[in-house]
């Protein structure tokens, strides 16, 4: 059952990106960008019932909301799938911490504080009147990928090694998308956010199966 679900997600995931290749966005992308995070989504359902598993699909099912809010145009919009976002980071915060002994990060996971630190620097000038929201989700970002790195150093298994995986390629994908969305366009931005996301996501998902 897992394998038809990764099957089915990857299969989905492949179609939407062609479907919104360069942003020449086909009606079907409205149909195959949340099914492939719910196909995800699905995956983390398979996994054994516990405290982990449940933040991890909840954390899913908020950022299949904020998938559908990024389908659409306009700040609104943009303000709707980053609080989406927002609201998952914080509970992938709170999942990553669960059942742990001790919640202090490792050294090494400073280097996502000095990315962080960096990359904001460059990109908050550009953000205008949106400064202040994207400032609290890049705090929750880099939130939650030191936190998977503290889960990875508690439990040293393959889930918790997935799940900073899964943080830190999503580092990757939401910096992409900040990049065009305040920057400008580039090329192969869509397929370059879109297969990073859908892999970070997939990872964590896999994490809690």
């Amino acid at each position: 059952m897992l394998t038809a679900f990764c099957l089915a997600a990857t299969l989905s995931a492949v179609l939407a990106i062609a479907a919104d290749w360069n942003e020449q966005r086909h009606r079907a992308f409205y149909l195959l960008q949340p099914l492939t995070t719910l196909l995800i989504t699905g995956i983390a359902l398979l996994g054994a019932p516990g405290e982990y598993r449940s933040l991890v699909i909840a954390a899913l099912l908020l950022s299949c909301a904020g998938d559908i809010c990024l389908m659409f145009e306009g700040d609104r919009w943009f303000i709707g799938g980053l609080g989406s976002f927002l609201a998952a980071h914080i509970v992938f915060v709170v999942a990553y911490v669960a059942g742990l002994d001790q919640v202090a990060p490792p050294w090494w996971s400073a280097g996502f504080v000095i990315y962080g630190l960096a990359f904001f620097g460059w990109l908050l000038p550009r953000t205008g009147a949106l400064k202040l929201p994207v400032m609290v989700y890049g705090a929750a970002l880099m939130g939650m990928a030191i936190t998977a790195s503290a889960r990875w150093v508690n439990l040293h298994d393959t889930g918790a090694a997935l799940a900073l995986a899964g943080a830190a390629i999503f580092v990757v994908s939401d910096s992409a998308l900040a990049v065009r969305k305040f920057s400008g366009a580039y090329r192969y931005a869509q397929p370059l956010i879109l297969s990073t996301y859908w892999l970070a996501i997939g990872l964590i998902a896999v994490s809690a199966a």
